[in-house]
């Protein structure tokens, strides 16, 4: 076996426990300091992965030839879920079903960096770094601690301390996400609907309700009422009634973060409303039918 191959074997596990804790830790800056909220799936994901950090931790430092197999069960469940998940953003496979029937809807999207980037892929990467470092370890040649002279002590504290260091720059460097100024004479809460934003038809309400009702209600409400601790009422909203259209669709697409200081719920409102899937023309055939109800 070339030395290569036998470095990959011996450093498997702390890659995996690398990939844990990058993960755990993501988690919970995404939740704790972006605010964007855990669906249930997520939920899933978090219980699968968190035990991880623990389990690889203490194995490696038992030096615990069995590890791999105590961590394999939860890593391909989390592949499962994860993979789940990301189809149910993604696709129309399942067609509308979701794990979360109110509050945040496993569908919402709080980033989609490059067209494909979503919280559930992400937790599938890890998940399946994991299942292939594991999978590496079960299967390596020599024992891979049996030439281990030095204790892991060292390995194991540098992996979760570099981690944790670099998620406290993140939290020290804040949210630089800038937010749409409503404030701004673009946006002119003081006057009425422009002259010439024709009412829509009902054709066109019926299709804005159907958007609504699958893409915005799970947060606002299936009458636009509002969920507590969630989404504001979007019933006699300012920004709903007085924005022109296309300003409307300016700040959906924007979304709102925690640190705006208009936001009043505390919960950052995520860029498309978590919906970066739907176009243009879906998103003003909802606010045509905000503005018409």
């Amino acid at each position: 076996m070339n030395s290569l191959s036998r470095r990959l074997e011996k450093s498997s596990l702390y890659i995996a426990l690398l990939a844990a804790w990058i993960a755990m830790l993501g988690s919970l800056f995404f939740s704790e300091v972006m605010g964007y909220i855990p669906c249930t799936l997520c939920w899933y994901q978090r219980i699968i992965m968190y035990p991880l950090t623990a389990i690889i931790a203490v194995g490696i430092l038992r030096r615990d030839t069995g590890l791999p197999i105590y961590i394999l069960p939860f890593s391909v469940l989390g592949i499962v879920v994860s993979s789940y998940h990301y189809l149910l953003q993604k696709t129309d496979l399942f067609g509308g079903v979701s794990a979360c029937q109110e509050g945040i809807p496993c569908s919402t999207m709080w980033f989609n960096w490059f067209g494909f980037v979503t919280i559930p892929f992400l937790a599938l990467l890890a998940f399946l770094t994991i299942t292939m470092m594991a999978a590496i370890a079960l299967m390596a040649e020599e024992p891979i601690w049996e030439t281990e002279t030095k204790t892991p002590w060292l390995g194991v504290g540098g992996a979760i301390g570099a981690v944790c260091l670099f998620f406290a720059l993140l939290l020290l460097m804040g949210n630089t996400s800038e937010p749409v100024d409503v404030a701004d004479p673009a946006f002119d809460l003081t006057e009425p609907l422009a002259i010439g934003e024709a009412m829509p038809t009902e054709t066109e309400i019926i299709r804005g309700k159907e958007l609504y009702l699958s893409a915005c209600a799970a947060c606002h409400g299936a009458n636009m009422q509002g969920v507590p601790n969630v989404g504001v009422s979007l019933i006699d909203s300012a920004l709903v009634n007085k924005l022109e259209s296309a300003a409307l669709l300016t700040f959906i697409r924007a979304g709102r973060t925690v640190e705006d200081p208009n936001n009043t719920t505390g919960i950052a409102m995520p860029p498309s409303g978590g919906r970066a899937d739907l176009s243009d023309d879906d998103m003003l055939a909802i606010i045509r039918y905000l503005q018409a109800s």
